[in-house]
């Protein structure tokens, strides 16, 4: 299973938690498979006309994306990729770890 995290800052698994998706200036895709922890850049093109920023995180194959912000577009794009959206009340990358059975379904956006 392989959870795309939008984080603050590349200090591995103590990274922050972004706490909007859209504005994370790095995000984390863990692999629980390989226990597997990779930190990439926000390098999302916005204008790109053929590819949403979605599509364009699509190419690490989450299965779980991990917020506690998001907008309601970018809601429905990740469900019709079939991506389960989680949340809940962690701060680090470690936290969402280690309790990855426990996470909340997101019930709602961030109102954009």
């Amino acid at each position: 299973m392989k959870i795309l995290i939008p984080i603050l800052e590349d200090k591995g698994m103590d990274s922050g938690i972004s706490l909007h998706f859209g504005h994370a200036p790095f995000f984390a895709i863990y692999d629980s498979k390989d226990n597997e922890l990779k930190i990439f850049k926000n390098e999302l093109d916005h204008s790109n006309q053929t590819k949403s920023p979605v599509d364009q995180l699509m190419i690490h194959n989450p299965d779980i994306l991990y917020v506690v912000d998001i907008g309601n577009r970018a809601i429905e794009l990740f469900k019709q990729k079939g991506i389960s959206l989680k949340t809940g009340n962690y701060e680090k990358i470690k936290e969402v770890i280690e309790n990855i059975d426990d996470l909340d379904e997101l019930t709602g956006s961030c109102g954009h």
